[in-house]
């Protein structure tokens, strides 16, 4: 990229992590770049053939996460090394500009073209998708639970849908394997949703802190409480959520609140609904075979945390 100047390859850079490197972060991209790989590999196809596609989606989630945490207003120390906020921003322009390169890159490989566009296109509008969902969230001054799961299908179930549906793409053009694919990514990201949102919760519950304020407004647990409180205690819930967005002390009152409503529970049943969808369609992506036990492993451990 010689027309790009030296320092916003270098903020790119410093934000991607090193090969083979991962947190213990579930949001981590390190820990999913594999996924189109492995769709490929599991219906017969060649891993390698699927780089361009992996490390456009892994820049993609690296760039989604920068903006994530800058619009939830989270202290990530990766936004203060970049220089703050408008230098942050501007990397993620980079990364994602970098991405469609990539996917425009594979015109020069032994690929059909028709595919080649069709999988460019994917990413495109599942990116505009993803943009709109955010959207949807970031001007919504209250998120009811059908809303809750509209964003979380829109930002996450989308984005790992498409991993899995364009690695596969790469190994058949059968379009039952390919959607069956796409549904096992569609329950990984939204079972990572969930658990973002449960780890949150239990956070709450085990030492009354909050991720952040945002977050506390945003989340699944209040959205449920929202659907299935009774009005009178809605309307005092929703007064303690607002103090704890303020940054004040929660309450018990609030506690007690989201774990008489089953909220947790809610979650916990959730998580399960989506393992078990999920694994129901890697069912539907026979014979069996390593990359897919593989596939089966990821999802287990998402269900264990």
């Amino acid at each position: 990229m010689s027309f790009a100047w030296p320092g916003l390859v270098s903020a790119m850079q410093l934000v991607i992590p090193e090969p083979g490197e991962k947190t213990d972060s579930q949001r981590d991209p390190a820990r999913w770049v594999t996924l189109p790989g492995l769709c490929c590999q599991a219906v017969g196809g060649r891993p390698n053939s699927t780089l361009e596609v992996s490390a456009a989606w892994f820049l993609l989630f690296t760039a989604a996460h920068i903006v994530d945490s800058i619009e939830d207003g989270d202290n990530d120390p990766l936004i203060n090394k970049l220089g703050g906020t408008g230098v942050a921003i501007n990397t993620t322009n980079g990364l994602f500009l970098s991405a469609v390169m990539l996917l425009q890159s594979m015109d020069a490989k032994e690929i059909p073209k028709g595919l080649v566009a069709k999988i460019t296109a994917d990413y495109l509008e599942t990116i505009l998708g993803m943009t709109s969902g955010q959207h949807l969230d970031l001007t919504l001054q209250e998120i009811s639970l059908d809303q809750w799961w509209q964003i979380a299908e829109a930002k996450s179930g989308a984005f790992f849908s498409l991993a899995c549906r364009s690695g596969a793409q790469f190994g058949t053009s059968d379009p039952l394997k390919v959607h069956a694919f796409s549904e096992y990514g569609f329950h990984v990201g939204l079972m990572l949703q969930i658990m973002d949102d449960l780890e949150d919760f239990q956070l709450l519950l085990n030492s009354g802190e909050i991720a952040s304020p945002r977050s506390l407004e945003r989340s699944l647990a209040a959205a449920y409480a929202h659907e299935i409180l009774p009005s009178a205690i809605k309307e005092e819930f929703t007064q303690l959520i607002r103090i704890g967005a303020a940054g004040e002390e929660m309450s018990d009152r609030f506690l007690d609140i989201l774990d008489e409503c089953g909220a947790g529970l809610y979650m916990v049943a959730e998580l399960e609904k989506h393992y078990e969808l999920g694994m129901a369609a890697l069912r539907e992506a026979q014979p069996a075979s390593p990359a897919l036990e593989k596939l089966e492993e990821i999802i287990g451990v998402l269900k264990a945390n």
